[in-house]
């Protein structure tokens, strides 16, 4: 302390600097430590959250197991039970499901592309758990995001860091693209209207606007604005039933003066429409439309994961507005975690099924080793890693890789045993489990059938 009197301006400028790049180094750090904790855990997480009964529900089809990552479903007296990185049961809070998410948060700040996704059936809960309440208890992840985002950048700041926060809101209705943040916007048709850089970058919408945010406050209300303005109608399985996707997109740029480093991180909080069969929701006209519409776009998402875990050298991202709006995180080198969410009543346990299936093949899916986008000293922008070659099943369950698999499914009610090196072993020759392929294959043929010809009750989409 006495020693900083006897040092001249200059001297105290320059041992200035040489903290902040101290500061900058242990940053850089501590940005490695958390984010090799998480691929760790898996290039693609899967969480599942079960929706609280309704009142006066008789019973429950689902059991959270007490692991905390293994749910248990019966559905025509046969149970499935199913492992994922995570499992949270009716009674789990909101703060108790974001603090599970908030380091993949942090990480956009840290210069990568980060997607999290809700996915389910229509009223299990999604919109919920990403919106929720603007505050309070029942603040749901967007909000809370939000917070964590805007209280990160000011501490950054104080340690030399200067961000820029821009967003957008959109949904895709119908397979067409609207700003959510402007009341006269139009529906956008054209696919080339989705940028992506092609250096790894930000993705921009031709068209929607982005907003610079400044502070918290301005971001929650832009958000209410965007969920004010969302497709939402009526359906026999759901009053306030959302009928299109929305994407919360959030590009971050920073840069640290000291260390020359820029870095250029996305966050996409994707809130997917619920699927749903046509002879449960009764829907007709539009409502049929838009179910058609919401089923056929969520098999598009099944394509892009069955090519990824299946290494194809083309994944169809164009074959809708919503996976190739999500293409960069879906790529090599982002991170992504979906949530699945699923309701307790017997009359939904095929639809809550069928999204555990999906999820299952999601959580199997290898995007590679996340990459983040930074530029040091005049280097040339990171780049995603290349895609690295499946592993062999004994070495996935060695790394983890049994998170999201299904452990068999017993017709004497009877829940699978672990197996050899984490592989579900089925306890009985009578055993059987449907490939999900199998029944996403029947889902798009119902979904083009739906399409041509307008009638009849189907089951369409993935789940």
């Amino acid at each position: 302390g006495n020693d900083l009197h006897s040092l001249s301006k200059p001297q105290l400028i320059a041992r200035l600097l040489a903290l902040q790049k101290e500061l900058a180094t242990a940053q850089h750090e501590r940005r490695q430590a958390v984010n090799q904790l998480v691929e760790m855990k898996g290039a693609i997480r899967v969480y599942c959250r079960v929706r609280p009964p309704s009142p006066g529900a008789p019973s429950s089809c689902l059991r959270v197991l007490p692991d905390g990552s293994s749910l248990g479903i019966t559905c025509n007296n046969q149970e499935s039970v199913f492992n994922f990185n995570r499992v949270f049961g009716p009674s789990a809070s909101q703060q108790a499901v974001y603090q599970e998410v908030a380091e993949l948060v942090q990480s956009a700040l840290d210069g990568y592309h980060v997607c999290i996704m809700s996915y389910g059936q229509t009223g299990s809960g999604k919109t919920y758990n990403m919106v929720g309440n603007q505050s309070g208890e029942g603040c749901g992840l967007i909000p809370r995001a939000i917070d964590k985002i805007m209280g990160s950048m000011r501490r950054l700041g104080l340690q030399g860091w200067d961000y820029k926060l821009e967003l957008s809101c959109v949904e895709v209705y119908n397979n067409s693209v609207r700003d959510l943040l402007d009341s006269k916007a139009q529906h956008i048709k054209d696919m080339n209207a989705i940028k992506h850089d092609a250096q790894g970058g930000h993705t921009i919408i031709q068209g929607v606007e982005q907003v610079e945010l400044h502070t918290a406050s301005q971001a929650h209300a832009l958000l209410q604005k965007a969920m004010e303005a969302r497709a939402c109608n009526a359906t026999a399985m759901n009053s306030s039933s959302s009928r299109s996707h929305s994407a919360f997109m959030l590009n971050i740029s920073g840069t640290h003066a000291p260390s020359e480093t820029h870095l250029k991180g996305a966050l996409c909080l994707v809130d997917l429409a619920g699927s749903e069969r046509l002879d449960r929701s009764h829907a007709v006209g539009a409502r049929k439309a838009e179910a058609c519409a919401i089923n056929t776009s969520l098999s598009s998402v099944g394509d892009v994961f069955e090519a990824l875990s299946t290494k194809q050298k083309h994944v169809p991202f164009r074959n809708s507005k919503l996976t190739y709006l999500l293409k960069p995180c879906l790529s090599p080198g982002g991170k992504v975690l979906m949530m699945v969410h699923v309701q307790p009543e017997p009359a939904s346990a095929f639809e809550s099924l069928t999204s555990l299936r999906f999820a299952t093949k999601v959580g199997g899916t290898e995007l590679g080793q996340a990459s983040k986008r930074a530029v040091m000293a005049g280097a040339p922008l990171a780049q995603p890693n290349p895609p690295q070659a499946a592993p062999a099943p004994a070495a996935a369950a060695a790394a983890g890789g049994g998170q999201g698999a299904e452990a068999g499914v017993s017709s004497s009610r009877r829940p699978a045993t672990a197996g050899p090196a984490g592989q579900p072993h089925h306890p009985s020759p009578t055993t059987t489990t449907t490939s999900f392929w199998q029944l996403q294959a029947a889902a798009t043929g119902a979904a083009k059938r739906c399409a041509q010809e307008r009638g009849g009750s189907k089951r369409v989409g993935l789940g």
